[in-house]
C-alpha cells in the first residue's frame, strides 16, 4: 500500500474517531446539548457531494471517508431532532425519577 494510501486509512480512522464520542452520548444519554442540527445536515450534504466526486474518480480512501462521514453525520442529525431539548446532567438536564430516587437513597444513608 502507497504511503499516501496508508495516509488516507489513518485519516479515515481520525474521522471515524472524532464521531464516535458525539454519536455514542446523543444515543446513550439522549442529550441534544451543543448540536447544531443545520450544521451536521449541511455537513451531511457536502459529504454526500464529495461521495459522488470520490466515487467518479474511483478513489476508494476518498469514497470510504466520505460514506463514513455521510452515516455519522446522519446518525448526528437523526438523533439530535430526535432528542432536541433534552439535555443529561452534566449539561443542565434533570436526572431520571429513578436515578433521582437511587441518588437520594445514597445521600439518606450517608
Amino acid at each position: 500500500m502507497p504511503l499516501s494510501q496508508l495516509l488516507g486509512v489513518v485519516g479515515t480512522v481520525m474521522v471515524v474517531l472524532g464521531y464516535v464520542p458525539q454519536v455514542r452520548h446523543l444515543i446513550k444519554e439522549h442529550c441534544s446539548a451543543g448540536v447544531s442540527t443545520p450544521a451536521f445536515a449541511l455537513w451531511c450534504s457536502s459529504s454526500l457531494l464529495f461521495l459522488v466526486h470520490a466515487v467518479v474518480i474511483g478513489d476508494a480512501v476518498f469514497v470510504s471517508v466520505q460514506v463514513l462521514s455521510l452515516v455519522a453525520n446522519g446518525f448526528v442529525v437523526f438523533y439530535s431532532r430526535r432528542y432536541r431539548g433534552q439535555f443529561c446532567p452534566i449539561h443542565g438536564g434533570a436526572l431520571p425519577p429513578e436515578q433521582n430516587r437511587l441518588r437520594q437513597d445514597a445521600r439518606s444513608r450517608a
